[in-house]
C-alpha cells in the first residue's frame, strides 16, 4: 500500500514538474482619439487652448506604476482607463489642462510584470474663459446636433 501511495505522489510530483507556465504579452496602440463634442441647451461657455511654450512632448508610464494588480484591479484591465490614467497623470505632471492631439501606446512590460504606456502629445492650458458671443456662434458649428439655437441678429429671433 505504502509503494502505491509513495509511486502515486512520485508521478503526481514529476507531472506538476513539467506543468507549463504562461505569460500573456500585450500591446494597444492608438493614433488619434476622437473629440468629445458637447451640445448645451444654453449659451456655451467658450475657452481658448493655448500649447504650453517649451513642455516636453512625450510622457511614459512604466510597469512600477502600471503594475499587473493596479491595471487588472483598480483600472478594470479597460484600455479606455489605462489611457485616461495616464492623461490625468501627465496633466497633473506638468500642471495643464489637456494633452492636445495626444497619441498612446500600451504593451506589457517586455523584461518582466507590468505595463508601460508611452503618450505623445502637446500639453495645454486653457485661457480666455468667456461666455460665447454673436462672433463665437458665426464659426460655431455644432455636427448632428438635435438642439436649436436661437440668437438675436438685428432685433430678430433667428434659429441656427
Amino acid at each position: 500500500m505504502k509503494r502505491i501511495l509513495l509511486s502515486i505522489a512520485v508521478l503526481a510530483s514529476a507531472t506538476m514538474a513539467f506543468a507549463q507556465k504562461s505569460t500573456t504579452k500585450y500591446q494597444f496602440t492608438q493614433a488619434r482619439e476622437p473629440q468629445v463634442w458637447v451640445e448645451p441647451a444654453i449659451k456655451p461657455l467658450v475657452a481658448e487652448v493655448e500649447v504650453v511654450p517649451n513642455s516636453r512632448t512625450s510622457f511614459t508610464l512604466g510597469p512600477e506604476v502600471l503594475t499587473n494588480e493596479f491595471v487588472e484591479v483598480a483600472l478594470r484591465g479597460e484600455v479606455e482607463n489605462v489611457r485616461n490614467y495616464g492623461t490625468f497623470a501627465w496633466t497633473k505632471a506638468d500642471n495643464c489642462d489637456m494633452i492636445v492631439a495626444a497619441t498612446y501606446n500600451l504593451y506589457s512590460n517586455p523584461t518582466g510584470p507590468g505595463y508601460v504606456l508611452e503618450m505623445r502629445g502637446f500639453p495645454a492650458v486653457f485661457k480666455n474663459w468667456h461666455t460665447a458671443t454673436q462672433a463665437d456662434y458665426e464659426w460655431m458649428k455644432i455636427p448632428n446636433s438635435n438642439y436649436l439655437f436661437l440668437y438675436k441678429k438685428d432685433g430678430i429671433t433667428r434659429e441656427k
